[in-house]
């Protein structure tokens, strides 16, 4: 895995919340940009308030340009001063890891599930979710091995982020993105495969994640769950609850760690391990 600096910069604006130019984005405003704007226009929005540029990610043969915030500690403070309606107003300001640009980095736990992803073939009309995508990474290195790509968050700028690089690798028609979040149950699909990275991070999102894989993976014995994360993760209450409903397996792998400087963001340690979990329905 190799990456260098290409691509377009622009320079941040403005000290909002989570609003785009400067005014609150609606959710089906949101959609309409998802849907309708087209790569010129949604890098336009996004580099009006901040310094962007791609980086090139290599796994094998398969090759991504990833949208990249270029200033991470500028966006770091203004995200620790600002309130995070994502989160929910009772947060308030500085609402410690909750505000976080967690979404605006390629997780090294992320490049292992995209390894894996890579490996599967993919079966006539089979759809992949991947939750808490972020930048989309691994969701799109499973695109372009074939399959239809659902790429979902709960934060409209690591959306609009995520339609940018589906659209910047040619994935526009295979590459779906929208908002999914996994604690209220408001979606209503099922799929083939779940894949995730690092969302097994805090205790109170274990019971709504299971109850979510449960009602939204296809009930069919080659569906399958997997998930990746820092093998210093301590899941073991959801794994324990999983294994009434799953089949578990699991796989150490080393992590690449990629050539970005982070400032620091929890997860960036170098040569960590990463656990892959493949859950089955029983």
């Amino acid at each position: 895995m190799a990456m260098s600096n290409t691509g377009k910069t622009g320079s941040p604006t403005g000290n909002s919340r989570l609003h785009l130019l400067s005014r609150s984005v609606s959710k089906s405003e949101l959609s309409r940009l998802l849907e309708q704007a087209s790569l010129d226009q949604l890098l336009e929005l996004v580099s009006a308030r901040h310094a962007v540029h791609f980086e090139t990610v290599r796994i094998g043969e398969d090759v991504l340009e990833c949208l990249q915030l270029s200033d991470m500690e500028a966006y770091i403070e203004q995200r620790l001063n600002v309130p995070s309606p994502e989160v929910g107003p009772e947060t308030g300001t500085g609402a410690g890891i909750d505000a976080l640009p967690l979404w605006a980095k390629i997780w090294p736990a992320s490049l292992p599930l995209a390894m894996y992803m890579r490996g599967v073939v993919p079966g006539h009309g089979e759809r992949v979710l991947e939750i808490g995508a972020g930048l989309g990474l691994t969701g799109l290195f499973a695109a372009k091995r074939g399959f239809s790509v659902v790429l979902s968050d709960i934060v409209p700028e690591a959306l609009l982020f995520a339609r940018i690089n589906a659209l910047r690798n040619g994935l526009g028609d295979t590459v779906v993105v929208q908002s999914v979040n996994f604690i209220k149950e408001d979606h209503p699909d099922r799929y083939h495969r779940i894949i995730a990275s690092e969302v097994l991070y805090r205790e109170q999102f274990f019971d709504p994640l299971l109850s979510f894989f449960r009602t939204h993976l296809e009930p069919m014995a080659t569906a399958e769950i997997v998930l990746s994360a820092n093998a210093g993760r301590r899941a073991i209450k959801f794994f324990a609850a999983a294994k009434d409903y799953f089949q578990i397996s699991r796989s150490c792998v080393p992590s690449p760690v990629p050539a970005v400087d982070f400032h620091g963001l929890p997860g960036t340690e170098a040569n960590q391990k990463t656990y892959l979990y493949r859950l089955r329905p029983r």
